[in-house]
């Protein structure tokens, strides 16, 4: 875990390569790094910034493994450009640290929406995201070389709140398709959304990609995580979710054929059988959408005044002939006149960022802390809930220790890590419970403005609260004492007060 000590503060300025950037606040934080909310100060606009700093404890291998996989990721960002894809602003080191800075996403990714719904997508709504997610996965394809994705599912696709526009957020397993190899250096994937080849037993291609892409719709319209390795079967997504028509159906176990043979050739193939079950003409939401600039406005910067100029004494010169009249003078320097610059659409000017300064989720604005109204774009403005922290007591045969909960290190983690995917859980079990967890067992989020809830993320053998096993993907609620049980692990939820 990182200690809360060793984060970047707010107000902090960290100097970059085509800005400086002001830290607003931690947004979210894994093993290898953490997420901050960052205004550029060149134009005041907000972007997301991206630092990767490892425990203190990471073994050499795992910190250049995961480095090389970070430098890999802003590289591929650099060299991209798809309302689908997060622009890459900048990327530099900091502290000896590799940072980038990115498009901030306003909104969640579409394994959060999926826990919020907590039921299965409606087919329509699913068909255009599949849609979105086929033509920027087959931008990616096109590229020379191409690009293989190699880890598409819900974690990985941030969905924005105004538009429902999808944004693929991690490249640092993404490749290039290396023609005539016979099998990938190595072999990355999440279960289940994974096809056979990419287990190490051949190279991936554009066509796993559709297999991941398949997988993805197949979650969403059951509202059940896919099964590694295992083609749905006819009549399996209409038994959870019977609005879903036949043709619907056939397009997604096409598409998750163990043969890749047999899946579509292309996302842009698969994109035309999407478009194929629409009951309605597409709308494409990308189009109503801008890039944010990559480069930051230069500012007009005023010309200094001029020195004043001391008179020159008088001396009287000798009469001089006369001469016939002359142009009149030209205007001393200091009184030239210079071309005024046409100011851009007034703004409010922007105050001193201070502790408790509220940023404006619709403009990025940064406002004064007691301000209920955007001062620049008028929108009311989104105060941080007070949530008490909270921590977890935990016991295994192996030893015991705590860890605090607050709205620092929201989501709370519980699982095993995995170094090959950069993920490290906030509560690791890999040396505590004999396996019996899963890596993404489960996590605490928030509930509602005050409380914790947990969630189990589909494990094989379960999440337990007070002896109760609980329901995959339902939210329940902690109280303070409640016994959570995961394998040979017992974990206390207590209010830290």
């Amino acid at each position: 875990m990182i200690a809360q000590e060793q984060l970047l503060t707010p107000n902090l300025i960290v100097p970059g390569t085509r800005s400086t950037y002001r830290i607003l606040k931690l947004v979210g934080r894994g093993g290898m790094g953490a997420v901050y909310r960052a205004e550029r100060t060149a134009d005041n606009t907000i972007w997301a910034l991206k630092e990767m700093r490892p425990p203190p404890a990471t073994p050499p291998d795992e910190v250049e493994e995961n480095r090389n996989l970070f430098e890999q990721e802003a590289k591929l960002l650099a060299s991209l450009s798809h309302p689908n894809i997060p622009v890459l602003a900048d990327y530099f080191t900091f502290d000896g640290r590799p940072v980038m800075v990115m498009e901030f996403i306003e909104g969640e990714t579409l394994e959060d929406r999926m826990l919020q719904t907590n039921a299965p997508f409606p087919e329509q709504q699913a068909l255009g995201f599949g849609i979105q997610l086929c033509r920027v996965l087959h931008y990616l394809h096109t590229q020379q070389p191409p690009i293989i994705y190699r880890d598409l599912k819900p974690p990985n696709i941030m969905v924005t709140r105004a538009n429902g526009v999808m944004k693929l957020i991690d490249f640092g397993v993404a490749r290039t398709h290396k023609k005539g190899k016979s099998k990938d250096t190595i072999a990355m994937g999440s279960a289940g959304y994974a096809p056979p080849e990419q287990y190490g037993r051949g190279q991936t291609d554009a066509r796993s990609d559709v297999y991941a892409l398949g997988a993805t719709l197949l979650h969403l319209l059951t509202n059940l995580p896919p099964v590694p390795l295992q083609t749905p079967a006819v009549g399996y997504i209409g038994r959870f979710n019977p609005s879903v028509s036949s043709k619907t159906e056939q397009v997604i176990i096409k598409a998750m054929d163990l043969e890749r043979e047999k899946r579509f050739g292309s996302c842009a193939e698969m994109e035309r059988a999407l478009l194929a079950c629409l009951t309605a003409p597409y709308v494409d939401p990308t189009e109503q959408i801008a890039i944010p600039p990559i480069v930051p406005p230069t500012p007009h910067i005023p010309a200094a005044p001029a020195a004043p100029v001391p008179p020159t004494p008088h001396v009287p010169a000798a009469p001089a002939a006369p001469v016939p009249p002359a142009a009149p003078p030209s205007a001393p320097m200091s009184s030239v006149p210079v071309a005024p610059v046409i100011p851009d659409a007034p703004v409010a000017p922007a105050p001193s960022v201070v502790p408790g300064s509220i940023a404006c989720d619709n403009c990025g604005y940064i406002n004064k802390p007691n301000a209920r109204f955007c001062a620049n774009c008028g929108s009311p403005l989104q105060r941080a809930q007070s949530r008490p922290p909270a921590r977890l007591n935990i016991r295994s045969p192996r030893g015991t220790w705590r860890v605090a909960i607050g709205e620092q290190t929201l989501p709370c983690r519980i699982g095993r890590r995995d170094p090959s995917q950069g993920h490290y859980p906030e509560v690791d079990l890999a040396e505590h419970d004999r396996g019996i967890s899963s890596r993404h067992h489960a996590l605490i989020q928030r509930d509602g403005n005050d409380g914790y809830a947990i969630v189990d993320l589909g494990s094989t053998n379960g999440t337990f609260v007070n002896g109760t096993r609980l329901a995959p993907s339902v939210p329940r609620r902690l109280y303070a004492g409640d016994k959570i049980k995961i394998g040979e692990v017992e974990m206390e939820f207590r209010w830290d007060q």
